[in-house]
């Protein structure tokens, strides 16, 4: 199969995993080079060109966290995936907030390799659907409030009025026709606002626009005002 990726780059300090996991992506995407590297600083540097897309996959068993080498994947170019990870104390909010596209969970690592990485190239994200389920759940719970979310974000993120809106109209999970009809503008000024509103807040998709909305709100004293009566 054909990826849009110019490179990959396996990030581990396993010789086994980074000879099995190169040797999957050369049998199913012949055209897009992966190679390996024991650190996240060394790969990261010799993509310098920030026009072509890479993908980073990062082995949770051995190497930390990306922002510990000074690169942090929510303000890099590139597309970013864990694998290897444990499913102890595992939270999907945390990990989407942190600008990886997936996780590839330890006792299925290998087999869901391709699968993940071909989700991804395609736009996708590469999480268990329980584990969104429970994200969900969470941002449909009385706790959370896309109302109190959005001014916070407004207030915190210096929005206009406008992009305020959209940000509500996104937390409460309409798509960018709904939006534009409930704002009566254009589906692409629902765009341009959109895509200002997660610039300013520093997140790369809706889903992880909701995500922090979520961890953000739903401990907010705003969002319990019985508490303490």
């Amino acid at each position: 199969m054909s990826l849009s990726y110019a490179c990959g780059y396996v990030v581990t300090r396993s010789d086994e995993f980074a000879s099995a996991s190169i040797a999957i992506f050369k049998q199913h995407f012949t055209e897009t080079r992966f190679s390996a590297f024991t650190s996240v600083s060394d790969c990261f540097c010799l993509n310098n060109n920030r026009q072509s897309r890479s993908i980073y996959l990062i082995d949770a068993q051995t190497v930390s966290n990306p922002v510990r080498s000074g690169v942090n994947p929510v303000h890099e170019h590139g597309d970013w995936l864990a694998v290897n990870v444990d499913e102890r104390n595992f939270q999907v909010g945390d990990w989407i907030m942190n600008g990886f596209s997936g996780v590839v969970m330890k006792k299925c690592c290998l087999e869901q390799l391709a699968p993940a990485v071909k989700a991804i190239n395609n736009g996708e994200l590469w999480y268990n659907r329980q584990d969104l389920s429970k994200l969900a759940k969470a941002y449909v719970a009385n706790e959370f409030d896309p109302h109190v979310a959005a001014d916070d974000f407004a207030l915190e993120h210096a929005l206009t009025p406008k992009e305020r809106h959209i940000c509500l109209m996104i937390l409460k999970g309409l798509n960018n026709p709904q939006i534009a009809e409930s704002a009566n503008v254009s589906v692409n000024t629902v765009k341009t606002h959109a895509s200002s509103v997660m610039r300013k807040i520093n997140v790369h998709s809706k889903a992880e626009l909701i995500a922090r909305a979520v961890q953000q709100t739903v401990n907010s004293p705003k969002n319990h005002p019985l508490n303490g009566r």
